[in-house]
């Protein structure tokens, strides 16, 4: 049977706002216009607005408003500012070049001196029709003055998600931990509920964490990178536990291909 089409990112919000766990975990997000540009600048301090059907963090754009001024960052511009969100919606209209993009509320990420997280859940299947299950997570923090979490891109680092947030929240073992299961748990539904549009093998989650300790799902990555999990020094039997179950879908695939 041929694969549906890979949905974009305001088809995947939708997706998932048909999901009772889910919906209360996302981010505000419409098509990007003008006039929803607008509108989300007159209810959120911060938006960001990113192309539709992008990945990697490349082209997103950061507006923010401070006493009466709007300023938009681009991942690869120096940041310009405006005295309208309507002149602010005119550069971002310039930087877009007509492409498809999302507006999408900002979220105060925690953050460790300075820089902006998040945190990758992976999950994956052994075997096509499988059951989902857990293989790892850590926390991507954003390069300096970086308005995305990408690693690459931004020129950040990984680390594991309890120093993470310990350094940031200040929380104790424990309160980690609960975070940990619950980010494990919601992963898990949302991979099952990925396969009522299509299944796949393996998917990437991105949570955030907020200062005020909120959980908030912002990205689905249906062909997430396994070297971030390959950075992280401290505990390299994440990788090693993501590569084998790679290679036992492969070898089911294949087997399953010559009988």
């Amino acid at each position: 049977m041929a694969r549906k089409p890979e949905l974009g990112k305001l088809l995947l919000w939708r997706l998932f706002s048909r999901s009772k766990t889910l919906r209360s975990y996302l981010p505000a997000t419409a098509r990007y216009t003008p006039s929803s540009f607008a509108s989300f600048m007159s209810k959120y301090s911060t938006v960001y607005v990113k192309p539709s059907g992008g990945s990697q963090g490349i082209g997103v754009i950061k507006a923010w408003k401070r006493q009466g001024a709007f300023y938009v960052k681009h991942t690869v511009r120096k940041t310009k500012v405006f005295s309208s969100a309507a002149a602010a919606a005119a550069y971002v209209d310039k930087l877009r070049n007509g492409k498809g993009y999302i507006v999408q509320q900002g979220i105060n990420l925690a953050s460790i001196k300075g820089r902006a997280f998040d945190i990758r859940v992976m999950v994956q299947k052994t075997k096509p029709g499988g059951e989902w299950t857990y293989s790892g997570m850590l926390a991507k923090v954003a390069g300096p003055a970086s308005v995305v979490t990408n690693v690459a891109l931004s020129k950040g680092r990984v680390m594991e998600l309890e120093p993470a947030l310990k350094q940031s929240l200040g929380w104790s073992h424990d309160e980690v931990e609960t975070v940990r299961k619950r980010l494990i748990r919601l992963s898990l539904v949302g991979a099952r509920h990925f396969d009522t549009y299509q299944p796949y093998r393996e998917i990437g989650f991105d949570w955030a964490i907020d200062k005020g300790g909120r959980l908030w799902l912002l990205e689905e990555n249906t062909g997430p990178s396994h070297r971030l999990f390959a950075k992280l020094n401290s505990n390299k039997a994440l990788y090693r536990q993501i590569q084998l179950k790679w290679g036992r879908y492969q070898k089911y695939v294949k087997k399953r291909s010559v009988t």
